[in-house]
């Protein structure tokens, strides 16, 4: 009897991992077949009883691997730039520049995990495929690291394109991203992510303190 619990248990967690590996494999196929993205997004933050606390409107342009540009438009002015190494946040309002080393700002926009590596997202997540019967085609990325500031990450896809994003951090906030007028493959201007500090803004550079 006990030998055969011993082969349930194998079989059910034999199964539960090819299904992963299988989802995984399915799910980076499609985002390595995107090599750069350039779309508009709407960002709703809602809390814990579903109530939208926060909403923006921008422009987001990606390009694999690690280059990225988030253009926050309404309500306010905001600038995340990363060219794979270090991220800029540039804030007009308050006339203020951050730099960040990319892997320290994972948490800044949550659509920065479109532009890592396949190998990153392996590493840092456990992924499954729990839509595949409606016209959005569901991902489930839950993080490894218990110290993350998500608890979950949903992507979905619509003929083989990202269209929307949903996060719930660690206190039960959702964060559902909406892409629009999606454009893939194309040629992106490498200025979009180079960042030249303005004059006259103060300049909190956290890469130094790390040396």
């Amino acid at each position: 009897m006990r030998s055969d619990i011993g082969f349930f248990i194998f079989l059910i967690v034999y199964s539960a991992l090819a299904h992963a590996s299988v989802a995984s494999d399915e799910l980076l196929k499609l985002l390595d077949n995107t090599h750069s993205m350039q779309a508009g997004f709407i960002q709703k933050v809602s809390d814990t009883k579903g109530r939208v606390i926060n909403q923006t409107e921008g422009q987001m342009a990606m390009q694999r691997p690690g280059k990225f540009r988030w253009d926050t438009k309404k309500p306010t002015a905001q600038l995340i730039v990363t060219d794979g190494k270090r991220l800029w946040i540039y804030d007009p309002d308050l006339e203020q520049v951050t730099i960040r080393f990319l892997e320290t700002a994972a948490g800044e926009t949550p659509a920065l995990l479109l532009s890592n590596t396949n190998t990153t997202l392996e590493k840092d997540f456990r992924i499954e495929e729990i839509s595949n019967h409606s016209t959005t085609r569901w991902f489930l990325l839950r993080p490894h690291d218990q110290g993350s500031v998500f608890a979950l990450i949903k992507l979905g896809f619509v003929n083989n394109q990202i269209k929307e994003m949903q996060l719930q951090d660690r206190l039960g906030h959702m964060t559902a991203i909406q892409f629009n007028r999606v454009s893939t493959n194309q040629n992106v201007s490498p200025a979009l992510f180079a960042f030249k500090i303005p004059a006259h803004v103060d300049v909190i550079d956290e890469t130094r303190r790390l040396h």
